[in-house]
């Protein structure tokens, strides 16, 4: 059978240790999440599921960045890219430029 091109949707969320990217209703399986520090330095530090068949015959994944706050830099801005043969989506996410631990 043909399988119909479906472009994934993606949302981000933010954990206490950790960013999880959650991609969804895409088609065909192959696809690829990639996460940036500043959208420049790759990162390694993350634990990427194998494509999962959902309801209606797309599939899903989930990729989660392991990201303790303290190694949160203000500012800096954390990117999961997903690639897929539809299209390339690229989703932010940056901490306030706010430290609590100020000292003076």
């Amino acid at each position: 059978g043909s399988v119909t091109p479906s472009a994934p949707t993606a949302t981000l969320l933010q954990g206490p240790s950790e960013l999880v990217c959650l991609v969804l209703g895409f088609s065909p399986s192959d696809i690829n999440i990639t996460w940036l520090l500043d959208n420049v330095t790759e990162l390694w530090n993350n634990n990427t599921s194998t494509p999962y068949r959902a309801p209606g015959g797309m599939f899903g994944i989930r990729s989660h960045l392991s990201l303790a706050h303290q190694d949160w830099t203000p500012g800096a801005v954390y990117t999961c890219r997903v690639t897929h043969t539809t299209q390339t989506l690229a989703l932010n996410i940056s901490k306030p430029g706010v430290c609590l631990f100020t000292q003076f």
